[in-house]
């Protein structure tokens, strides 16, 4: 089914672009000799930068006006100032285009179009497994021609004054002259060839100088001293990059990991803060469905045009269909858990530091009870800036980065999580020191598959920021919500752990703030008991278990009960300022039952004994169908639960805690 939605889709978009005019400068690899009448027919420049649209091409700059030489090949190009402002609907992240002559897996446009792929260009879905075909080589005034190939893009402009950044082909002139490497990053004022220079090593990405950098798009550059090159400690950009086959780079990266372990990578996409590591974002066997040995030749952001065919960001907002609901066959739900739908990370007006260290943790479980969980991590150079559209994409990446594996079937990977939007300001939950959110819907595919999304954490340093999640639609809506806090590391120096919370899902109400001082060489541990302890001064309950894990049980304000049920502490912020020693993981559940850590019946006050208090609150929650009734998990209320209700009962207190 999902190779029919691929094709389907497929069809549609490339009708769509037929008529369209790709909105793309690009260049092209040696023997590519384009569609008559084309200035690449014209006049070839391997080093040279073209645009392409409306079925021919048209020349934009040579090699010379580069600062380049004879014989130099232009590998990757991005014009070096995307900045997407834009608040909607995540559409299409990336466009790529593979070298000939890439196969791609059974059943994807580009197997469809095999072997004239290599002057295609093909977009990356938000939130879909796959590939679309977004421009044919006619419409680039290419070839259909095993020898035409793209070998670089960006987005367009009229280049000549425009600074640009890029990549030579391992081997150009121009790299041995200056002592340069593939894997380097150059820039260069198009038109003052004398302006050429080094913005970023190849160790600045985690390569080493043999490695070759295939394709590369640059978001959000902050440039603090105004040379275009990445010398100053606040210089920053999120860089997503391929490279060849041969590449491996630096011990320990994601792209040294790939290159001992799959085939697929060389079309792999990788992410790095140009902080000497890199992170693989989407892998070309799991989310792109290359196939093995195919390379990604070119690569570059979604326009930043909503009414381009081909969007980052679309107006709007998410589409309610994309929310998961409960399946209508589905097994028990096993846990005190109740599976998430809706995920929204609050976006923090705190500065970026200059190195932020993430990972995402969602753990999944079945209806048999089984768990595992999905990690993605890596390690970001910051925007030294409390920049909302540069935190919520670096967020919006590590989500959609997350697949969960389906071995034997087709797709091998779905994503996790779909129905991306970004909105600046925020408007899920507008508090003070909130400056945008990433929403997220878990993907149903997932749910239908007997999987649910149990809990998510996501870590990062010298930051603030939370996770607020809501229930999967029909599936136990009296959930209350649970936030959790670890802080780990020793801080360098004097700094503040704080959460925030709110009595209101919307505009207005009461916000409350917990802090509590740390002092240089205090360890994140023990700031959390001392968090711990002022809540509790407050009036509040958080307390801290023994593997460091301070859980929100309750706070001197709650939201009041929504219609839907949904209610318990609304934390928006959590996390530790001024201090990139300590580590913070903030997580994000939806769990049933009492606050009691007695047992799963302990319904009713005074908490730590079982009474007839207890029994006439189940009886009450049973006849009205509350999910904490529920007590074998299985979605219905029947002789079941009061056969297991009677179990706890009888085990009185300590028992059992409800997650057995």
């Amino acid at each position: 089914m999902q190779r029919i939605r691929i094709q389907a889709g497929a069809s549609l978009l490339a009708c769509c672009a037929m008529g369209a005019m790709a909105q793309v400068d690009f260049s092209h690899e040696l023997f590519s000799v384009g569609d008559v009448g084309s200035a690449v027919n014209a006049a070839p420049d391997h080093g040279g930068v073209f645009n392409g649209g409306s079925g021919t091409n048209v020349f934009v700059s040579n090699a010379g006006a580069l600062g380049l030489s004879a014989g130099d090949a232009l590998d990757a190009l991005d014009r070096g100032d995307v900045y997407i402002t834009a608040s909607g609907v995540v559409q299409f992240p990336f466009l790529i285009s593979p070298d000939n002559p890439a196969v791609g897996q059974a059943g994807t446009p580009m197997n469809a179009n095999f072997p004239f792929t290599g002057a295609d260009i093909y977009a990356l879905p938000s939130g879909t497994t796959g590939h679309v075909l977004a421009y044919n080589e006619s419409d680039m005034g290419m070839l259909m021609s095993p020898d035409e190939a793209i070998d670089a893009m960006t987005d367009p402009s009229s280049m000549i004054g425009q600074r640009i950044y890029f990549s030579l082909e391992q081997g150009s002139p121009t790299l041995g002259i200056h002592g340069w490497s593939g894997a380097d990053i150059l820039t260069v004022v198009v038109g003052s060839p004398a302006t050429l220079q080094r913005a970023l090593t190849a160790s600045d990405l985690g390569l080493i100088p043999s490695d070759d950098v295939d394709a590369f798009a640059m978001f959000g550059r902050n440039d603090a001293n105004g040379n275009a090159i990445f010398d100053d400690i606040n210089d920053s950009a999120l860089l997503y990059f391929s490279v060849s086959r041969l590449s491996v780079g630096v011990p320990g990266s994601d792209v040294r990991l790939r290159s001992q372990t799959s085939a697929y990578h060389g079309g792999d996409i990788y992410m790095s803060g140009a902080f000497g590591d890199n992170t693989l974002l989407h892998e070309a066997d799991r989310r792109i469905l290359m196939a093995p040995g195919d390379v990604l030749n070119a690569l570059k952001l979604g326009s930043g045009d909503p009414l381009d065919p081909f969007p980052m960001y679309g107006p709007g907002f998410p589409n309610p269909a994309d929310e998961p609901e409960k399946p209508m066959s589905c097994p028990p739900y096993r846990g005190t858990g109740v599976p998430i739908g809706t995920i929204w990370v609050e976006v923090c007006d705190a500065e970026v530091p200059n190195v932020v260290n993430w990972q995402i943790e969602v753990k999944m479980c079945d209806g048999n009870g089984n768990t595992m969980s999905v990690v993605k991590q890596g390690r970001v150079k910051g925007a030294a800036s409390s920049d909302p559209h540069v935190k919520a994409q670096m967020i919006k990446d590590a989500f959609e980065s997350v697949m969960l594996d389906k071995p034997g079937q087709m797709p091998p990977a779905i994503p996790v999580f779909k129905g991306f939007a970004k909105f600046v300001p925020p408007i899920n939950v507008p508090r003070p020191g909130i400056t945008g959110e990433v929403c997220m819907f878990v993907n149903q595919e997932v749910i239908d598959c007997g999987w649910n999304v149990d809990r998510i954490c996501f870590s990062f340093s010298n930051w603030t920021a939370n996770i607020i999640v809501k229930p999967v639609k029909g599936w136990f809506p009296d959930a209350k919500r649970r936030m959790s806090l670890q802080v780990n590391g020793v801080a360098d120096s004097d700094a503040l752990l704080r959460i925030s919370a709110t009595d209101s899902n919307g505009p207005g109400g009461i916000d409350v703030s917990f802090a509590v001082p740390v002092a240089a060489g205090q360890d994140g541990l023990s700031a959390l008991h001392e968090l711990s302890n002022h809540i509790a001064d407050m009036g509040g309950f958080a307390p801290v278990s023994p593997d460091g894990e301070m859980i929100v049980e309750a706070l001197p304000i709650e939201p009041p009960i929504t219609p839907e049920g949904l209610f318990g502490p609304l934390v928006y912020e959590a996390g530790a300022i001024n201090n990139a020693d300590l580590q913070i993981t903030v997580g994000a559940s939806l769990a049933r039952g009492p606050n009691s850590p007695c047992s799963a019946v302990d319904y009713a006050e005074p908490y730590g004994s079982l009474n007839f208090l207890d029994v006439s609150a189940f009886l009450e929650r049973y006849s009205k169908g509350i999910g904490d009734a529920d007590l074998v998990y299985d979605g219905s209320f029947n002789f079941f639960d009061v056969s297991k209700f009677l179990e706890l009962y009888g085990e009185g207190c300590p028992g059992s805690d409800g997650t057995k």
